[in-house]
C-alpha cells in the first residue's frame, strides 16, 4: 500500500501553494514459479535435456519525480513461460567440451521502461507492460585444450524478440504534435509485430597459455575479446539513429607472473586495447537524450598475495 502526499511551492516566494493527496494504490502480486525437466544420457560423453519453467517479477510503481497521480499507476507483474532444450558433450579424452541450447520465452505483461505523458511536463520515462511478447534464440559454448598449457574458449549467443500485443505512447509523435499544436495529448502506436531491437548477436572468446619457469614460478598470458551487436533502447521501439546503440568489439589481455608455492602473483593488464569508442545504453531525461559510454583503453597492474 502506498500513500503519497505532494506539496507544491511558488518558485518566486517559496511559499506552499497547495497540497494534493494522491490517494492509495496497490500492486498486489500473487504468483508461483517452478521448473520441470528431463535429461537423457545418449552416450557416456553426450547428454541431452529439455526444460520447462515458469517465472515472474512483481509489479510496482514508477514513482520518480512524482507530480501527478497518473504517475503512480502501478504496472503489473511480469510472467514468463520458458522452453529450453540442448545437449552437453565431451570429446577427445576431455580435451574438447561443446554445449549448445535453444530457447523460447513466452511473456505475459512484460515490464519495460517505456514512455508516459504527464501534462504539462511532457513525455517522461516510466515502466509499462507489454501484454504479449516473446524472445527466442540459441547459444553455445566451447572449451578446448589442444596441448598442455593452452586453453581456448568460445561463446556464441543469438536472440530475437518481438511484441505480439502491445500498444503504447509514441514518444516522437507525441513530442512532434506538441511542437505543432502547443498542447500535450497522447499519440499511441500499435506495436504488434514490432521487433524489440535486442542485440541479436553476442560473442566472446579467449586464448590462455600457461607455462612453468625456474620450476617454482609460472607465467600466464591471455588474449580475450567480446562483441555485442547493435540494440535499440526500449523507450524508442522501431527508431534508429541515435536511439540505436551501435555494435562494438573489444580486445583485452593480461600477463601474470606467479609464485604458487610462495602464494603471490603480479599481473599487468590492458582493457579495450584498441581504444574503441562505444556506449552501453541511453535514455531521455526531460528534453535531451544521453548515453552511457563504455570504458576507454585502460592499462594497469596489480599484485595479489594469499596466506
Amino acid at each position: 500500500m502506498l500513500n503519497v502526499v505532494s506539496a507544491n511551492y511558488d518558485l518566486n516566494s517559496g511559499a506552499k501553494t497547495s497540497v494534493q493527496n494522491f490517494g492509495n494504490s496497490g500492486a498486489l502480486t500473487n504468483q508461483f514459479a517452478g521448473r520441470v525437466g528431463a535429461q537423457y544420457q545418449f552416450k557416456l560423453n553426450i547428454m541431452g535435456y529439455v526444460m520447462f519453467s515458469r517465472g515472474f517479477k512483481p509489479g510496482g510503481f514508477s514513482a520518480n519525480i512524482t507530480q501527478q497521480a497518473s504517475q503512480l499507476k502501478p504496472f503489473k507483474a511480469e510472467q514468463v513461460l520458458t522452453y529450453e532444450g540442448g545437449f552437453k558433450t565431451m570429446f577427445f579424452n576431455r580435451h574438447l567440451r561443446f554445449n549448445a541450447a535453444g530457447f523460447y520465452y513466452d511473456y505475459r505483461d512484460q515490464q519495460l521502461l517505456g514512455t508516459i505523458l504527464v501534462p504539462p511536463y511532457g513525455v517522461l520515462g516510466g515502466y509499462v507492460n507489454a501484454p504479449r511478447s516473446n524472445i527466442y534464440g540459441a547459444e553455445f559454448d566451447m572449451e578446448a585444450h589442444p596441448f598442455h598449457g593452452l586453453v581456448l574458449t568460445q561463446n556464441f549467443g543469438y536472440q530475437n524478440g518481438s511484441y505480439s500485443q502491445f500498444q503504447s505512447l509514441n514518444r516522437s509523435a507525441t513530442t512532434a504534435q506538441f511542437a505543432a499544436t502547443g498542447v500535450w495529448s497522447p499519440v499511441n502506436t500499435n506495436y504488434n509485430g514490432y521487433n524489440m531491437g535486442l542485440a541479436n548477436l553476442t560473442l566472446s572468446g579467449a586464448a590462455t597459455y600457461s607455462w612453468s619457469m625456474f620450476h617454482d614460478y609460472k607465467m600466464t598470458f591471455d588474449v580475450d575479446y567480446n562483441y555485442r551487436g547493435a540494440q535499440t533502447q526500449p523507450q524508442h521501439i522501431g527508431d534508429g539513429g541515435i536511439y540505436r546503440a551501435p555494435d562494438y568489439f573489444l580486445v583485452n589481455s593480461f600477463l601474470t607472473f606467479a609464485a604458487p608455492k610462495q602464494h603471490w602473483s603480479v599481473t599487468v593488464y590492458g582493457q579495450n586495447l584498441a581504444d574503441r569508442r562505444y556506449w552501453l545504453s541511453g535514455g531521455t531525461q526531460a528534453t535531451f537524450y544521453g548515453v552511457m559510454p563504455g570504458l576507454p583503453r585502460f592499462v594497469g597492474a596489480k599484485m595479489n598475495v594469499t596466506y
